[in-house]
């Protein structure tokens, strides 16, 4: 049997999409979405660089607490441990989740002794001047939307960068199908071309896969998977260690090569380990950022940050389609909180954007995810 096509597509198209709060961004190639960010501006980025101070050691590692300016200090591995109360300059590489600070790495930049610590000395980096920089002319067009959105991009980029504007009134992640891949990608299973699925199951030690065959050949369906699996774990940023329970075949120890040239399109580093002596085939994904899940769920629904955005979103979607001066947005409890609190620039940003007054509600009987947008 031969193997699937490893060939992969070179991404062709960026898309980026400003809305209160957060800027959205999708990397493509021939309409298959390869990668998403979402940069929300009430978030620590990843790449970010800060000058902080050290706190105190973090018990039982080489690594100590530094206070960069979040309410949680951040963990940072040390060889020698500097003293506390140091100025220290550090980069995110893995910003704070629930319950947990950011992971920081050091960075070598000179820190002026008068300045007030901690501040954020340098923004992070955005993924629209990565993506293009990594894959220069193959980039055949940058997708910008709304209007304002072009012209501070093509001052980022310059005025050879290919940037255009989406002009439909669709929103531009929906027309280019990067929604409904957000969805497919939270979601657990995915299809294979011959009918099998694979299991995608992150849990807090290590992320988990499970191949079916789905009636098909076994050891098609484990080729398949490799592919498939690869540009999942890129749309995922799914990282760490990672386990394959790939199904028994005669030719299951061709895996782990089928996966390491699957994998090589991927920017991030990741090492395929093998197979272990229960046949389940080990790897490594080096952990950027939050993975997809970390960013928009909170115990398996969608989280409360994730859904105020969303609402922002249809706000000025549908004021944009009606001349009412007064807004109303009724969304459940805590996702009235963060609008009335730590997103309350977004919602001023809102206001900006449709020139129209809008109210926050919080009805006690909507669920998490449930939205209701009408003029007052």
């Amino acid at each position: 049997m031969s193997e699937p096509d490893a060939r992969s597509p070179q991404p062709d198209t960026i898309v980026v999409a400003r809305s209160p709060g957060e800027t959205r961004y999708a990397l493509m190639a021939e309409e298959t979405v390869l990668a998403v960010a979402h940069r929300r501006d009430a978030d620590v980025q990843p790449g970010a660089v800060y000058h902080g101070r050290v706190k105190a050691p973090v018990p039982g590692l080489g690594a100590v607490f530094v206070d960069y300016g979040d309410a949680l200090p951040g963990v940072l591995y040390v060889k020698s441990q500097p003293p506390e109360g140091s100025a220290v300059a550090v980069t995110v590489a893995v910003p704070p989740r629930p319950g947990k600070g950011a992971e920081l790495k050091p960075v070598k930049v000179s820190i002026t002794s008068s300045a007030k610590l901690p501040l954020l000395a340098e923004p992070a980096p955005e993924p629209v001047a990565d993506w293009l920089a990594r894959y220069g002319a193959s980039i055949r067009a940058i997708i910008c939307q709304p209007l304002r959105e072009v012209a501070r991009v093509r001052a980022m980029l310059g005025d050879d960068a290919p940037v255009e504007s989406h002009t439909a009134d669709a929103d531009v992640f929906a027309a280019f199908g990067v929604d409904e891949a957000i969805e497919a990608a939270l979601r657990p299973e995915v299809k294979l071309p011959s009918g099998g699925s694979i299991i995608i199951e992150p849990t807090r030690a290590l992320t988990v896969v499970d191949i079916n065959s789905g009636g098909s050949d076994p050891a098609r369906a484990n080729a398949e998977a490799m592919h498939v699996l690869a540009l999942e774990l890129r749309r995922r940023n799914i990282a760490g260690h990672i386990l394959v329970d790939v199904i028994p075949t005669k030719a299951r120890t061709a895996l782990p090569r089928i996966l390491t040239k699957a994998l090589a399109a991927d920017p991030i580093p990741a090492q395929v380990v093998g197979l272990t002596s229960l046949g389940l085939l080990e790897m490594t994904r080096q952990r950027m950022g939050l993975s997809l899940a970390e960013a928009l769920m909170d115990k398996g629904e969608l989280s409360a940050a994730s859904t105020a955005y969303r609402a922002l979103r249809a706000v000025v979607r549908e004021a944009a389609k009606s001349g009412a001066p007064q807004w109303v947005v009724k969304v459940s409890a805590d996702v009235a909180a963060l609008l009335q609190g730590t997103l309350a620039r977004a919602v001023s940003e809102a206001r900006d954007i449709t020139k129209t007054e809008i109210q926050i509600a919080a009805d006690p009987g909507f669920r998490r995810d449930q939205i209701d947008v009408r003029p007052a």
